[in-house]
């Protein structure tokens, strides 16, 4: 037979072990910059536009040798106070993106921290600290 006091032990272990799991899972799920270490500017033609939708904002954009390469911008309220909102750049348009792109040679992804269009820049992420 279980006491009070064994009950009352068991409950808040349960409690602290699925708060300290659902604190721990999102900021374990974030991946940060590691997978994307090697510098690159690219430009090319949009090809789906700016999405705030996800966790990041994203977009598409092909280059000049035809390969669509998957843009990943800063989470969509950084991405947006930068000024950089769906619908800002129209698909079509040509824009320059600078950032790192992805250590797998066989994704084309880059992890932005500037996109630049028609003369503007957008500044998802600040430049790396030296």
């Amino acid at each position: 037979m279980m006491t009070a006091s064994r009950t009352l032990t068991q409950a808040t272990i349960g409690t602290v072990l699925a708060f300290t799991l659902g604190i721990a899972s999102p900021a374990m799920a974030h991946h940060g910059w590691a997978a994307n270490d090697t510098e690159i500017e690219l430009s090319g033609t949009v090809e789906t536009g700016v999405s705030l939708a996800g966790p990041h904002g994203t977009m598409q954009i092909r280059d000049a040798d035809g390969a669509l390469w998957d843009i990943t911008l800063a989470p969509a309220p950084r991405t947006h106070r930068a000024g950089l909102r769906e619908g800002t750049v129209p698909v079509g348009d040509t824009v320059t993106v600078h950032g790192q792109r992805s250590t797998d040679a066989d994704r084309r992804e880059i992890k932005v921290r500037r996109v630049t269009w028609n003369g503007q820049h957008f500044d998802v992420y600040p430049p790396p600290r030296s």
